[in-house]
């Protein structure tokens, strides 16, 4: 008997499956409504705003115990730190990265006065 388009079932990422947990999102909305505003931008958390994990330690990922290790982000904040902060191989540079991110923008308000 031949089997029909038969998956591989892939053992679910241990983030994801934090994720999707109820002490998750019970955390994630209690930040949400305690901070209330994105810390880069200032404007008004939305519902899907990401809650950031300071701590970048995956042994730690879990650990909801302190709330000072996490902040509100809305979704391109989050994205944009992400960016910055850069993987493993080139998180050394990150300053370099908002310095010349700082230039492009002084560079703009000149130009657009």
């Amino acid at each position: 008997m031949r089997r029909k388009n038969v998956k591989k079932v892939k053992q679910q990422d241990p983030k994801v499956t934090f994720r999707r947990s109820k002490a998750w999102k019970t955390f994630r909305e209690k930040l949400r409504k305690q901070q209330k505003k994105d810390y880069v931008t200032g404007s008004p958390l939305t519902k899907t705003c990401n809650c950031h994990h300071l701590d970048e330690n995956p042994k730690n990922y879990d650990n909801i115990e302190d709330e000072s290790k996490f902040i509100c982000l809305n979704n391109m904040t989050h994205s944009v730190i992400h960016y910055l902060w850069g993987d493993a191989q080139k998180r050394n540079d990150w300053k370099e990265r908002i310095k010349k991110l700082t230039e492009l923008c002084e560079l703009m308000d000149e130009i657009n006065k």
